[in-house]
Order: structure tokens, then sequence, then C-alpha cells
């Protein structure tokens, strides 16, 4: 996936997109917390309410970040949407296991491409956050995995790139977990998934995206450019 220049939003479109997330962030996501704070977390009905009000606050919070995060580059957006999703897994008793690799701040990385910004980095950003959303929503998992790292060339040559075009995929980007794993599902339920739309964004951007059962139980979502 090459770099691409974005063209980049004038001063007046950049404080129009910080003050539609300013309302956003404190409009719609006050109503969710004060909705939240009136759920008894004991009874199950309530408590199963409460967490679909998290997610939905979860998902506007990351929403105003992207707002304001265009020129970001991926590890930077990765960040962010760690520091949002860890409430979030501290109240269901779940942990992360990190690792993301930024050749911006580690000088002993090999030398590779720059990692994707603008565009490109949402759609990666968005992949991301529509698997850990369905971790979150169906795995029942206690543990979640966010790895991004360089490629081994032997992996490159074994997935079918051409040695003069190595380069081209040197990136992976993981989000596993140890929850109940793939149940068999139709058609329109891996729809529903948000599947096809991680498959559309990472065919926008070059990438190829699998999904496959983890080793000792659970799901893998795999980006790879």
């Amino acid at each position: 996936m090459a770099a691409q220049a974005q063209p980049r939003p004038s001063r007046e479109v950049q404080a129009e997109r910080r003050r539609i997330a300013a309302d956003l962030h404190d409009g719609v996501g006050g109503l969710l917390v004060n909705a939240m704070a009136l759920l008894e977390p004991s009874e199950t009905r309530q408590r199963q309410a409460q967490e679909l009000l998290e997610q939905a606050l979860l998902d506007l919070r990351l929403l105003v970040d992207a707002m304001d995060a265009v020129e970001d580059a991926l590890p930077v957006r990765l960040a962010r949407l760690r520091h949002r999703l860890q409430p979030v897994l501290d109240r269901r008793g779940m942990q992360i296991r990190w690792s993301v690799a930024d050749p911006q701040s580690e000088p002993g990385l090999p030398d590779l491409p720059d990692l994707p910004r603008g565009q490109s980095s949402q759609h990666l950003l968005a992949i991301t956050q529509e698997a850990v959303s369905n971790v979150l929503q169906h795995a029942q998992a206690s543990t979640l995995w966010l790895v991004l790292q360089p490629l081994e060339p032997g992996i490159a040559r074994a997935n079918g790139a051409h040695p003069g075009a190595r380069r081209e995929l040197r990136w992976e980007l993981r989000v596993e977990d140890d929850g109940r794993g793939l149940p068999p599902r139709t058609p329109d339920e891996a729809q529903g998934m948000g599947l096809a739309g991680m498959h559309r964004r990472a065919h926008a951007i070059g990438a190829t995206l699998d999904l496959a059962p983890r080793a000792g139980g659970g799901t893998v979502v795999r980006v790879r450019w």
C-alpha cells in the first residue's frame, strides 16, 4: 500500500470539525453517561442495556477522536483507541495485550515504509474498531490482543508475494481474542457483524483481510498490506 498525499483540510473545515466534535461529546455523550447512571447493573436486563450504552459511548468518543485526528499516523490512532477502550475493559474484567510497533519512535526497527496516515489510516482504524466491537459484543472473552508489527520477509513470500514486490506487504495488524470462537453464521449474520464493511475498507487501501480461529480458542482478525 503506497502512501498517498492527502489534501490538508482548511482552517475553517478543521474548526467546524472541532465544533461538531465538541457538540457530540458534550451533548450526546453526556446523555449516554446520564442514561448509564440510571441503570442498576445487578439486574441482568439493565446490565445488558448498560453495556449497549457503554458501547455506544465508546463508538461516539472514537468518532469524535477521528474527526480531530486526520493527519495522525496509525500508531497514534491505535494508542488513542486503547485509551478510550481501557475503562470499558476494566469494567468487564478483561485484559488487553498490546504490541504496536512504531518506526517513528523505535529506531531499532528495520527500514520500513512509513505507516499510513489520512484516509488509509482511518480505514485501518475502522477495521480495528469493528473487530474490537465484535469481541465486546459477542466473544465473551477474557483477553484481547492488539498487534501491529512488520512482517518478516519469509512470511511475505509464504503469502504469495513476489520477492521483487516484497515491500508492498510489510505490515500486519491483528485483533485477537480468547473467546468462544466463530459460530456458524449465515451470510446475513456475517453482514450484521460488519465483516463486509471490513473487507470493503481493506480492499479500498489495497490490503488483505482474513478472519480465522485462534490457536487455543477464540478468533483472529488479520489485515496485511
